[in-house]
Order: C-alpha cells, then structure tokens, then sequence
C-alpha cells in the first residue's frame, strides 16, 4: 500500500496517517487513531478492487475515514470497529459505482497510451478477463463478490459487515455466480466458434 498519490509525494498511508493524527490531535480519541490504521491496507484493497482504480480507492477511503471520524461518537461497541468501517468503506464504493452511471469520465492518458502502470488496481484488472466482468455486475453485487473473494469473508461476515440479512447475501452473491458463469460460457463459446 505505497501508493504515491499524485502531486503530494505521500503514500496513502503517510496521507492517510496524516488525516488520523490531525483527527486525534483534537483530543478526541487516539484510540480512532489506532482502529482506522489497523483496518487500512485491507480497507485501501477492498477498494482498489472494487473500483478498479488506486487514485479513486485512495479518494474512496478518505471518504470513509471522514464520515467514520464524525460517526465515531455514535459507535457503541468498539470491538466491532473493523465491522462499522467496513460498512462505512463498502457503502462509499457502493455510491461512486452507482455514480459512475451518471458521470462518465474518459482518461486520455488510458485511451492513447494504453493502461498505466503507476495504477496497480487497473492493471491487474485490465489483465484479468474475471476482473472486467466482474466490473460488468450490479454494484451491489460487486461488494459481495469483492468481501467474499477479495477479502476472503464469510456470507455470515459479508451479512454483519453490510447490515443485509443472510439471505439478500446469499442471493446477490448467487446471480453475481450465473451471471459470471454465463459471461464466461459465452465466450467461451465465441472462442470455439
């Protein structure tokens, strides 16, 4: 996760770090301080996955670590701090997918020179024929293949984390599958052909 954002010369994590040392200096809680760091490398890649671009996951768990900062007080249980922060990070995922419906943005540095290699989430994804189908699913879909895949959570896990019933798991998780496998079937079938 030493990522460089662009034009600051800091990692995610020194940025980041940044962000939660200006947040703890208030005299609020350093104990915030020490649950966001903890849940960030892992936070950052589920992110990365799901948005398929490292510029737009580090902006995505900025997000998430602003509007944790400000639920913080509302937190009953901090145990479950991983938990909430997940929740936080998949919902901010969740609104820039559903957004990117709204607002298409062409990258010309993409569409002349191909991908960049300085993005390690496109890349792989660029690479990977699952990860461009998968970018092809309902959002809501995407979160689930992403916790269950990506950060290897249980469906009771993936359930706790989102505040889904079991079942509304199961099922998205269930159509992302057969719609994966049909994508997969099909072209499959154009390379026969």
């Amino acid at each position: 996760m030493a990522t460089r954002t662009e034009g600051s010369g800091m990692t995610l994590r020194e940025g980041a770090g940044r962000v939660v040392l200006a947040m703890a200096a208030t005299g609020e809680s350093a104990e915030f301080a020490r649950l966001v760091r903890a849940q960030l490398p892992g936070a950052y890649r589920l992110a990365g996955f799901l948005l398929g671009d490292a510029a737009e996951a580090e902006d995505a768990i900025q997000d998430a670590m602003e509007k944790a900062w400000f639920a913080w007080p509302k937190l009953r249980d901090p145990d479950r701090f991983g938990a909430w922060f997940d929740r936080i990070v998949a919902n901010v995922c969740h609104d820039r997918l559903r957004s990117r419906g709204k607002h298409r943005v062409l990258r010309l540095d993409d569409t002349i020179a191909g991908h960049s290699s300085a993005d390690p989430f496109r890349d792989a994804l660029a690479r990977d024929e699952l990860g461009r189908l998968i970018r092809n699913l309902p959002p809501d879909q995407q979160i689930v293949v992403g916790l269950r895949f990506w950060r290897d959570m249980s469906l009771d896990q993936i359930a706790d984390r989102l505040g889904l019933p079991l079942g509304t798991v199961k099922s998205r998780l269930h159509y992302a599958m057969r719609s994966l496998r049909q994508q997969l079937d099909r072209q499959a079938g154009e390379v026969r052909q």
